[in-house]
């Protein structure tokens, strides 16, 4: 069974400086087929010259290098984002710390994988895939771009699956640009008139795309439902920071974006703060800025006293991130919508207290002891809080009898449903 899978994403991994849920989960897959697989396997990337095929080693070489450039694999001890928030937990005034991100920065850096792979041209993707290939894109960007899929049309023996991970843009267009919203628009298009199967993070994510497919026509697409694993280093027993004992934080994980409803902790934080003062717990909001998320992050940072108690990083290492939650008292998760909600997953595996939003994609995935609460709920919010902080010893903890999807059973379903759509091709 041939693969071909879209490593569009990937190759641009190093114009982030640590990846995002989404880049973990390409990152996996990647590691799947070329690295765990016995299947034939081939890259493809958009060129100058069009879309072309790339072999394995290459594409191994490459993987290792962004691994290296995301610092997935950095102790938490060497990671320069956690010592700085490990400082200001602590009391230390330290200036707050902005990921370095400049041009030439992020110019070396994909220089930098691109002497890792080695330069080549590339095969015709339309002459080098054999008959029947089976077209995997998981990073989406391909999808919202009709010119990278036209080779296509030229190769109607392939068969294409896609990842879906949620239609938010289409269905709540208020909480991301119209661009944003324009380009989901086309990927489900793309999608509607060209897969021959789907992939999606849950059963809620399912009925949402499949009717937005629906409406474009694509009734009977073959859709596999299908949970995020954690990852591997989330298994381990937790590893709270020693330093932090005594220290109450909560956690909140995610692109700094208004669908994430981080306005509501922070009115949530004020009003703590009015009761507490200095007693205030610390609130640390691990993710980088998305659409709007610099305004979001502005008015954290200049909201008088209380800004003391909240801690904006980004650049966390896995490990690191890891380390974070597993001292917290609580992960916080009071996103208006979600297609997943993989941190919720994380903390549950770490036997760290979740509160969450009381949504669909929430209510699906989350450890059955998470405390749910209305995503407009402000005193609920307060309350949940408060519920944590009272334990003044150490943080309550979930029993760990938590089991979400490891890699190999999600892969061992994956292989399932492409040999399906390699038999039946698409409805």
């Amino acid at each position: 069974m041939p693969i071909a899978y879209d490593a569009t994403r990937l190759f641009l991994g190093p114009l982030s400086l640590t990846p995002r849920g989404i880049d973990r989960v390409e990152l996996a897959y990647a590691r799947h087929f070329f690295q765990d697989s016995s299947e034939e396997c081939c890259a493809l990337l958009p060129t100058a010259w069009g879309v072309r095929a790339f072999p394995r080693e290459r594409v191994l070489r490459g993987l290792t290098r962004l691994e290296e450039l995301w610092s997935e694999n950095k102790r938490h001890d060497e990671d320069e984002a956690w010592r700085h928030l490990k400082l200001r937990l602590q009391g230390q005034a330290v200036p707050l710390r902005r990921p370095p991100g400049s041009s030439l920065a992020l110019a070396q850096r994909m220089t930098s994988l691109l002497r890792a792979t080695g330069f080549g041209w590339g095969d015709s993707v339309v002459d080098a895939l054999k008959p029947g290939t089976v077209y995997v894109n998981v990073g989406q960007i391909g999808l919202a771009f009709p010119l990278l899929l036209r080779w296509l049309d030229r190769r109607p023996d392939i068969r294409p699956i896609f990842m879906l991970h949620d239609v938010i843009p289409l269905e709540t267009p208020e909480y991301v640009s119209a661009t944003a919203a324009k380009g989901h628009s086309a990927m489900v298009d793309q999608t509607a008139r060209r897969a021959a199967g789907v992939i999606v993070t849950t059963r809620t994510a399912q009925v949402a795309v499949q009717t937005e497919l629906g409406r474009r026509g694509a009734h009977a697409l073959p859709t596999l439902a299908l949970p995020l694993p954690v990852p591997a280093l989330f298994r381990e027993p937790p590893d709270p920071e020693p330093a932090f004992a005594g220290i109450a934080y909560f956690v909140v994980c995610g692109a700094i974006e208004p669908r994430k409803n981080h306005a509501l902790l922070l009115e949530v934080w004020k009003r703590l703060h009015r009761k507490l003062g200095p007693a205030t717990p610390h609130l640390v909001v691990a993710g980088a800025a998305g659409w709007q998320g610099q305004q979001i992050r502005d008015g954290m940072q200049r909201s008088g006293a209380v800004s003391a108690h909240i801690h904006i990083v980004s650049g966390l290492s896995t490990p690191a991130l890891k380390r974070l939650i597993s001292g917290a008292r609580a992960l916080l998760m009071p996103s208006f919508i979600e297609g997943f909600g993989l941190p919720v997953v994380e903390a549950a595996s770490l036997g760290t207290p979740v509160v969450a939003s009381d949504i669909p994609a929430h209510r699906e995935v989350a450890h059955p002891a998470t405390v749910f609460v209305d995503p407009i709920d402000g005193p609920g919010w307060e309350k949940a809080v408060l519920r944590f902080l009272d334990d003044d010893a150490a943080p309550i903890r979930l029993s760990r009898e938590f089991s979400p999807y490891t890699w190999s059973e999600y892969f061992a379903s994956l292989s399932s449903f492409i040999q399906r759509i390699e038999r039946e091709g698409r409805p």
